[in-house]
Formats: C-alpha cells, sequence, structure tokens
C-alpha cells in the first residue's frame, strides 16, 4: 500500500479519534453548550413567529429540542458506522454458509486504510456493475496472479485451491484463465467492431447507453459483443468501471481501443455459496478503492452471533 495513504489515513484517524475522545471526556459540558444555544435559538424564533406564551410556541421549542437530540445521535452513529464499525445487512444467500439471507454483520472499516486486504478475507465493496449497492463476498484472487476454474476447483498460479469448490460459471468459467490486474499495469479494452452503426439503428446515444450498460449488468456482452479485456497484452476479465466513465463509452462505440495504465489493484472476489452467487465470475474485478471493509462478526440474529471467518 502506498506510504503516503497510509500517512495520510492515520492523520485522519488521529484527527477523528481525538475529536470523539474529547467529546467523550467533556460530555457534560459540550452537552450543556449546545443545549443553551439551541434553546436561545428555539426562543428567537418563537418570538419572531409571534408565538410567545402560546401552546404552539412550547410545541415548536420541544420540536426543535428533540430535532437537534436526535440528529445529533445520527450524525454520530453514521460517522461512526463510516469511518469505524460499518453496520450491513446481507440480502441474498451468495454467501452461504458462512453468512445466511438477512444476517446483519459489523464491518472493520479501518482495516484497509493501512493494509490491503489478504486470500480468504470477506469483504464489504461496492460492486461496479451499477454502482451503488455494496456486496459481501471473499477475495480469493490477488494482484497479479493468475486464476481458473478447472474440474469445479479454482486454481491460483496453477495452484489448485482446496477451501471451498467453484464450479464453472460466468466469463471465468468459460476461460482458460485471468490475470487479476495490478497497480501499474496496462489495461486494454478492445472493441470486436465498430459499434456506432448497430447503436444508431436502435436509436440510442451514449448517454442512454451508458446508463442502460449500468443499469443492466448482463448487457455488456449483448451490445458490446466480443469486447475484450487484456492485461499486459493477456486477455483477462472484465474491469467494468470503464463503463461509468462516458468517454470510455463513446470510444468504445467509436471501435476504438482503450489503453489505460492502472493506478489501483484489482481483486477477484467470489461467493461462497458457489453455485449460485453473481460474483467476480461473471462480472470480473473489484478495484482496490471500492473495498469498504472486513466481514468483523455477525450480531444478528442473536442465536447466530459468531465472528465471520
Amino acid at each position: 500500500m502506498d506510504k503516503n495513504k497510509i500517512i495520510f489515513n492515520g492523520i485522519f484517524y488521529l484527527i477523528i479519534t481525538t475529536i470523539f475522545i474529547i467529546l467523550l471526556i467533556k460530555e457534560k459540558s459540550i452537552g450543556e453548550w449546545v443545549r443553551v444555544r439551541r434553546d436561545a435559538f428555539a426562543d428567537r424564533l418563537v418570538s419572531r413567529l409571534g408565538f410567545d406564551g402560546l401552546p404552539f410556541g412550547t410545541f415548536i421549542k420541544k420540536a426543535i429540542a428533540f430535532t437537534e437530540s436526535i440528529g445529533s445521535a445520527i450524525i454520530l452513529v453514521l460517522i461512526i458506522q463510516h469511518v469505524y464499525l460499518g453496520n450491513f445487512v446481507v440480502p441474498t444467500g451468495s454467501m452461504i454458509p458462512t453468512i445466511m439471507p438477512k444476517d446483519r454483520i459489523f464491518g472493520n472499516m479501518v482495516i484497509y486504510k493501512f493494509t490491503e486486504p489478504k486470500r480468504e478475507d470477506v469483504i464489504v465493496f461496492k460492486e461496479p456493475i451499477q454502482n451503488k449497492v455494496l456486496y459481501t463476498k471473499r477475495v480469493m484472487g490477488m494482484p497479479g496472479e493468475k486464476v481458473a476454474i478447472h474440474n469445479n476447483h479454482l486454481f491460483v498460479n496453477d495452484k489448485m485451491i482446496d477451501t471451498r469448490e467453484y464450479l464453472p460459471l460466468g466469463v471465468l468459467g468459460a476461460a482458460d484463465y485471468w490475470i487479476v490486474p495490478k497497480k501499474g499495469d496496462i489495461v486494454e479494452v478492445i472493441p470486436g467492431s465498430d459499434y456506432k452503426e448497430a447503436i444508431k439503428e436502435k436509436n440510442i446515444d451514449v448517454d442512454k447507453l451508458q446508463k442502460y450498460l449500468v443499469e443492466n449488468p448482463g448487457a455488456v456482452d449483448q451490445i458490446l459483443p466480443d469486447l475484450e479485456f487484456t492485461v499486459n497484452g493477456v486477455p483477462t476479465g472484465m474491469i467494468l468501471d470503464v463503463i461509468h466513465d462516458k468517454k470510455h463509452v463513446k470510444d468504445i462505440l467509436d471501435g476504438k481501443k482503450l489503453t489505460l495504465k492502472l493506478d489501483e489493484n484489482y481483486y477477484l472476489a467470489l461467493g461462497d455459496n458457489t453455485a449460485n452467487s453473481f460474483d467476480s465470475r461473471m462480472w470480473g474485478f473489484v478495484k482496490e478503492s471500492r473495498i469498504k471493509g472486513k466481514a468483523l462478526v455477525r450480531f444478528w440474529p442473536l442465536n447466530r452471533i459468531s465472528l465471520v471467518k
């Protein structure tokens, strides 16, 4: 991991943690300071509205006090969840038997600010397909590694991973092997043809096409057939981050080859429910900046509280 990034993250966490410690130590005095100013604001507002001494004026003051209390609590919880301890619900069965549908887990949001993910880590990340949903999968391919699925097993650098079987699903299942991209690699995105004429026939402009590709993950192969990704000249899996850049989409439609030098590492993320998981086998790689945290502990349901391993 880049040293400058570690230093920046260290400074950030030092500052934010110091603020929380001060808030904890000075809780009563800070609370009183906020209360005085909140009440003064409420009094001024009620006076300007002409509700002094009226029941509605009292209601406004109580509403402001309630809103401030709830708002402060929500802000603190959101900061804690984003910076320290994430709270996630897993809606699907892609991680069965490790994580069951509707399980709630806490995620360590600090660890990947100072170290890189390791193989077998269960990560929470923002998926590269629609770019809005958080997925929970297991890291199984590391940057620069050769990965393949043969005989219902994952092979990494030609060595079989025997922790679980993986069915040859999706694009990876049909490929001889992929190379997981790493920082500094040269990635080429090679159109199978000039797609512009075909798109014109359907009367779809670039903006509409990009939106459609993002909203329909399976449409990449249909609308952009034979779109090929290579890393250092070797065919590999999809890097769907390119469809979130309108300029890249336009160049691809024009039949132009994209040549990109990667500034981040990428990972292969697979579900433990290997026969029924929408994962990297279908949609390619996860870049490091998309990874938000490491699944730490299941806290709901109560009868299955346990560490996530």
